[in-house]
C-alpha cells in the first residue's frame, strides 16, 4: 500500500465497521426458496404418506423460516445450543 492510500485509509471514518446491522422488516429473501424447496421434495413424498411425521418436517421447515426471519448479525451463533 502506497503512503498515500494509507493516509486516506488512517483518515477514514470506520463508520461501516462500527454501524451496529441494518434490520430489514418482512419476510427474509430465502423463505422463497425454503417453500419451493419443500414444495419440489415432501408433497408426494414418503414423508406425505404419513402424518406425524409430515407434521415434524412441516414445523422443522417452518422452524427454519423463523430463525430467518430473526434480525441478528452474521456470525452472531447467541440464542443457539
Amino acid at each position: 500500500m502506497s503512503e498515500e492510500h494509507a493516509v486516506e485509509a488512517a483518515a477514514a471514518p470506520a463508520t461501516a465497521e462500527a454501524a451496529p446491522p441494518e434490520l430489514v422488516e418482512g419476510p427474509h429473501p430465502l423463505e422463497a426458496l425454503v417453500e419451493r424447496w419443500w414444495a419440489d421434495h415432501f408433497p408426494g413424498s414418503v414423508v406425505a404418506r404419513y402424518t406425524e411425521c409430515w407434521n415434524y418436517a412441516h414445523g422443522a421447515k417452518e422452524a427454519l423460516k423463523a430463525l430467518l426471519r430473526q434480525p441478528r448479525a452474521i456470525g452472531d451463533r447467541a440464542g443457539t445450543p
